[in-house]
């Protein structure tokens, strides 16, 4: 299949024109609901059942012939599994059906039977020239395309787009993704044992998708029916022009098993998959899916922040940190946490230790980096000393991220003290950004409605925000490899 056919194909599952249910009953109430949501034209979606008149408010059809369309852009094919291929001749006789969601699972992730299943149903779709995704998949989500499998997904479209062979994953990067760091989507596709329609597939689409600035994977392994598809994969992610934020859940021997009952695919060797992380420009993501929103997050702001001012997007060329507090303590943890991940922390001296000591004689505290900086936070000086430790070329070279510690106070919308300190906050933002660095706050996690309150007013002024050290350097050391490995050209 061509580019070119494949694009119309994706184009018919992201932004159908009309929607087909087989058969429609009331446990589908969810995607019903996801429709609703995401404002779905009910004028084009057709509810297929036997046995019901109306549901959800619609009319329903006896069969697919009776609907009104001669050719239907997305089928939802939810049945048994023992009645999955006969209905799949009938369907594909009935009408021309551009894409079909084959939403059954117990197929070849259960036994030998559902195996020969997933074998005849690959037949049918190839003899018929229709593309699928599933099954055991939840399916699409697409804003632009109105299109959700359940309520609760963000409406306004974004530039992230998904493929993952878990729906669940799917489901919770988006929910928590919207309600964490108020994320937004492109696309996303929940694609399950892949019988047809594989992952290279969704990343060639992505890749030349305008709506398309960053891809998130989970991937499990490669169907049995696709033995081409490793050489295809890979070759897919060497061409991406696009950050890929890949996570594999079948790193470890029991994970593989594991995967085996959720997919039915075949897991590849990790020793390929460090070959393929070191000789394409994708980002390994822990199977953490916190490291997954973590990246993302970063990710997203630091690409929108070069969008928003029509600029070139420039990735990091180092992984040099200032460090910004006011706990000695604080700072000989951030130190050891950072240096263990793999960033420096260029000490300060010398000929630059003088230059901060001229505009802050320190008496408590430290201007070595981590700049342990008590008292004085709201003063102008805090911003002098910020500006020039980060404005300095360091031996090792110039500083790429700077992370500042930060607290809530009661006092968060009153003059004085905090008005100051967060005008500070303002302009060592703007200042770091605008030298195409990154710029984190570190906000403490803890219950109190004061943390709230300023959390709520840090993102609102666009601030990026992590609750500790540790997730920030992850993601912005994972922010630096992406741009490590396109300025070497891998």
């Amino acid at each position: 299949m061509t580019l070119e056919e494949l694009t119309d194909s994706l184009d018919a599952l992201f932004y159908p024109r009309n929607v087909a249910i087989f058969e429609a009953s009331e446990k589908l109430w969810y995607f019903m609901m996801g429709f609703t949501q995401q404002s779905f034209d009910q004028n084009k979606l057709y509810l297929i059942s036997q046995s019901k008149d109306e549901l959800f408010g619609l009319k329903c059809y006896k069969s697919l012939e009776d609907v009104p369309e001669d050719t239907i852009d997305l089928l939802i094919l939810s049945v048994g599994r023992h009645r999955i291929v006969d209905s799949l001749k009938q369907l594909l006789y009935q009408k021309v059906i551009k894409t079909i969601h084959i939403f059954t699972a117990g197929m070849g992730e259960s036994d030998k039977d559902g195996v020969e299943i997933e074998k005849e149903v690959f037949k049918i779709l190839n003899e018929n020239n229709t593309r699928a995704i599933g099954p055991n998949c939840m399916g699409i989500y697409s804003p632009k395309g109105h299109l959700a499998y359940e309520p609760l997904f963000p409406v306004k479209p974004g530039n992230i787009s998904l493929v993952f062979q878990s729906g669940d994953l799917h489901s919770q990067t988006i929910r928590l993704g919207s309600l964490r760091h108020d994320l937004r989507f492109s696309k996303g596709v929940s694609v399950g044992n892949c019988v047809d329609l594989q992952i290279s597939d969704f990343l060639e689409y992505y890749n030349q998708d305008d709506d398309t600035d960053l891809v998130l994977v989970y991937f499990e392994g490669i169907n049995a029916l696709h033995p081409n598809e490793g050489k295809k994969l890979l070759n897919t992610l060497r061409g991406m022009k696009k950050p890929v934020l890949f996570m594999n859940g079948g790193k470890t021997q029991r994970a593989q098993t594991a995967v085996k009952t959720h997919t039915g695919s075949i897991s590849t060797n990790q020793k390929i998959w460090k070959a393929i992380y070191e000789q394409t420009p994708i980002v390994e993501v822990p199977t953490s899916f916190d490291d997954m929103l973590d990246y993302t997050y970063l990710f997203y702001n630091f690409i929108n922040r070069n969008k928003s001012i029509k600029k070139e997007i420039m990735y990091p060329e180092g992984k040099n940190v200032l460090v910004i507090l006011w706990s000695g303590g604080f700072g000989i943890a951030a130190t050891n946490t950072l240096t263990e991940l793999g960033l420096n922390v260029p000490y300060f001296e010398g000929e630059r230790l003088e230059k901060l000591r001229k505009i802050y004689p320190v008496k408590i505290g430290s201007l070595s980096n981590p700049l342990d900086l008590p008292w004085i936070s709201s003063s102008e000086t805090y911003f002098e000393i910020a500006k020039a430790a980060i404005e300095e070329n360091t031996i090792e070279g110039k500083i790429d991220l700077v992370l500042l510690l930060t607290d809530a106070w009661e006092d968060v919308e009153e003059e004085g003290f905090f008005k100051s300190y967060y005008n500070n906050l303002l302009k060592i933002k703007e200042l770091t950004e605008s030298l195409n660095k990154v710029f984190i706050l570190i906000l403490p996690e803890y219950p109190a409605v004061r943390r709230k309150k300023y959390y709520k007013k840090l993102i609102k002024d666009g601030f990026i925000v992590y609750p500790n050290f540790r997730r920030a350097a992850k993601s912005f050391r994972a922010l630096y490899e992406y741009g490590r490995k396109t300025q070497n050209k891998i």
